[in-house]
Parts: C-alpha cells; structure tokens; sequence
C-alpha cells in the first residue's frame, strides 16, 4: 500500500462525503502542497477519451475529470483546465506547461523515466469491432493479420506492437497492420469506413463507445488490466499529495460513488492509492 503518514490525519479531519463534488478543503492537504503549487494547478486533460476525459456540449466531463475536480475541491487550490490531444500532454508536463495530465496514461517503462503516476484505477483493454461482421477476437492470435487502429503513441499502440511481435511474428502468423490515428475519433473512423478491421483502446473506452453508437461491439477477449494514471513530473512532490487526495476519496466513499456515478464500480476500481514511480512500478 502506498498509504502515507498524512493519510490518517487527513481522514481523520476531513468532512465525509458520500458524493461527488461535496467535499471542502482538506487542510492536512493543503499544507502539503509545495509552495509552487499554493496559488493552482495547471492541468492537461485529453479530450477524446470517453468516459474517461472527454468533451460534451462544450465541457470537459468524465469520470477521470470528476476526481480532478473533486481533488481541486480537497487540495483548496484553483486547477486550470486544458483540453488537449493526448500527443501533446508529456511535452507539456516536462515542458512545465502542465503540472499534471489528466489522461488515463498507462505507466509504460518508457515514462517511467520522465514522469511518476497517481493510480485512478484498473482497465483492461479490449478491440472494438464492428456489429456488421462475424469475427470475433478471443485470443490474442485472433488480431494476427487484421488491420488494427490505435492513437499514435498511446499505451494500447506499444500495447499492439509487442501483441504483434510475440504472438503473431514470432510464432509464424502475420503480423498485426498497425494503423496510427492522431486521436480515437479517426482510429474509429477508419473503422467505420472499413479501412480497420478493428480498434483497440480501454474495456471501459469500448463498451461506452459500444453503449453509445450502437454501431461497435466489444471483443469477447480482454487484456490484461494495467493502472490508469495521472501523470506527474519525476520526482514531484505534487505526486504524493495527489496520492494522498486520492485515498481520502477511497476512505469516505467518494471514490467509489464516482466509478457508480459512471457504471464502473467493479474489480477495477483501488482499494488504495498508489503512487507509480520507476523505483516503484508497481506491475
């Protein structure tokens, strides 16, 4: 667990709340934030990610974007909201544009030297599949062969790449045709108009997307589940309080009245907060 000394005193002063966006400032919270921090927080949101981060009529909403604001709410400091692509959230971070990215990162070896990552919860991931076809993917060497859209960069490219090496190329199959997108509205796209065979992004990405089109299925396999993150700067002391805020959440009942709010209260939702750093993968 990746419970602090703070953590009991924060729970211990904190106003319970059953609901989100209900909570007051969290002193023992406050007080933790570097001084760089006291006057707010610069935060990336990816805006094509539902029902993570994404816009509808104009506003960033999501599950992932309720815990942001019911973390500004506990941290008592403003957060500056940035809609963004997803390809533009780690400069910006390291680019000290942002001081934290709001973008379900999976925290792959490769980030690990560059950033830290506060755990939201567990996601699988999953193939989204058009309802007008028969074929199914229900193992991994089902995908070998087929065209498959991915956004450029993203956890489920490296994802694919290494899926197509191990199960497909090295075992004698052809490999995946990887097709990169700038964001999952064009991976879905190229599906839809039958240049993909399939995409592939979160479980939880795909069955909203599947509830909300009508015209996707999800596949019968789903991947491992990995840690969906917010992304901080190495070694940033911002990552611990965040942390810190998150398991606040867990203690009162907030967190998990969020992933109800948004149909995800299941196995993948903590029953602790974690802290992902490359000392501290936690794979």
């Amino acid at each position: 667990m990746m419970k602090t000394t703070r953590v009991a005193a924060i729970t211990a002063i904190m106003a319970v709340s059953a609901l989100p966006g209900r909570a007051e400032m969290i002193e023992a919270l406050n007080a933790a934030l570097p001084d760089d921090y006291k006057d707010g927080i610069n935060v990336a949101v990816f805006n094509d990610w539902p029902p993570d981060e994404f816009i509808k009529d104009g506003e960033l909403v999501g599950w992932s974007v309720d815990i942001a604001k019911e973390m500004e709410e506990r941290l008592g400091v403003p957060f500056t909201y940035v809609g963004t692509s997803f390809d533009a959230i780690i400069p910006g971070l390291i680019g000290k544009r942002f001081d934290a990215g709001f973008s379900s990162f999976g925290s792959t070896p490769e980030r690990l030297t560059q950033l830290d990552f506060v755990a939201q919860r567990k996601i699988g991931t999953a193939f989204g599949l058009p309802v007008t076809t028969d074929y199914d993917v229900t193992t991994e060497t089902d995908a070998c062969g087929r065209t498959v859209a991915v956004i450029s960069g993203s956890w489920d490219n490296q994802l694919l790449d290494k899926l197509s090496q191990e199960k497909c190329v090295d075992a004698g199959l052809p490999a995946v045709d990887i097709q990169q997108h700038q964001n999952q509205n064009a991976a879905e796209l190229a599906v839809r108009s039958g240049r993909a065979d399939a995409t592939l992004a979160s479980s939880a990405k795909m069955a909203y997307m599947a509830q909300q089109t009508g015209d996707f299925r999800v596949s019968s396999l789903v991947l491992d589940p990995v840690y969906s993150n917010i992304g901080i700067r190495k070694g940033d002391p911002l990552g611990p309080v965040m942390t810190d805020a998150i398991q606040s959440m867990i203690d009162d009942g907030t967190y998990k009245a969020i992933m109800e709010k948004w149909n995800l209260a299941d196995s993948g939702m903590l029953d602790h907060a974690v802290l992902i750093t490359e000392e501290n993968p936690q794979e």
